[in-house]
């Protein structure tokens, strides 16, 4: 006489796996920081301390710094969209940091592109003979309070990307070295974008740069 035991069988735990990114997406991640820092490394960055060796320098670099504040203009429109891909990997199961994380960033992007807006008509003023009233009337807008506005912007949108990081972290959509770095690099990128220091504003994008490669790696395919 034999005896059958059952025997139940337990399925180990998998990860929460992404919904999978397709070409376009996957080349959208690692193109738009890279442009970033391409247009970051080319346009003549804000100092507030020296308004007039700012517009200086733009009239003297005019080509190439304004083709960097376009390049950074069309970065963060690309970078947003990034945001976007992320975040619909934490859609089913973290919804709520994901929706925060995606209309914070958006702003914090909005603004950075105001920011590179200012630098090309920054660029025209550059142009203009009257340097002394140029200069007066940005210490006077710097103080005015508008800028303020557009920091704090850029910091909500830095703690959307430690939301966004900490998700995807925690769900195992990507690395835990692959989301500090998408948290770091984004987060950074947006509140160095006016300058003044150039070596920073091109390593800040990098780091987001090498946070998507990475992140690319574990990423679901379809």
């Amino acid at each position: 006489m034999t005896s059958t035991t059952a025997t139940t069988t337990t399925e180990p735990r998998t990860p929460t796996t992404s919904t999978g990114v397709g070409r376009p997406a996957a080349t959208l991640l690692l193109v738009a920081p890279l442009v970033m820092a391409l247009g970051r490394a080319l346009l003549v960055p804000f100092d507030d301390q020296d308004w007039n060796g700012t517009l200086t320098d733009m009239a003297a670099h005019r080509g190439r710094s304004d083709a960097g504040w376009v390049l950074a203009l069309a970065a963060s429109g690309l970078l947003a969209t990034t945001v976007g891909i992320l975040a619909a990997q934490l859609r089913t199961r973290r919804r709520r940091s994901s929706g925060f994380a995606l209309v914070a960033t958006a702003l914090g992007w909005a603004g950075c592109a105001a920011i590179c807006g200012g630098g090309l008509l920054m660029s025209a003023m550059a142009r203009a003979t009257d340097r002394d009233v140029q200069v007066q009337v940005m210490k006077e807008f710097n103080d005015a309070g508008a800028t303020g506005v557009v920091f704090l912007v850029c910091v909500i949108a830095a703690v959307g990307y430690v939301v966004l990081a900490v998700g995807l972290a925690r769900s195992q959509v990507t690395s835990k070295g692959a989301a500090v770095l998408i948290g770091l690099g984004g987060a950074t990128t947006l509140l160095t974008m006016p300058g003044p220091l150039t070596p920073l504003l091109v390593a800040t994008a990098l780091i987001l740069a090498a946070g998507h490669g990475l992140a690319l790696r574990t990423l679901g395919r379809p």
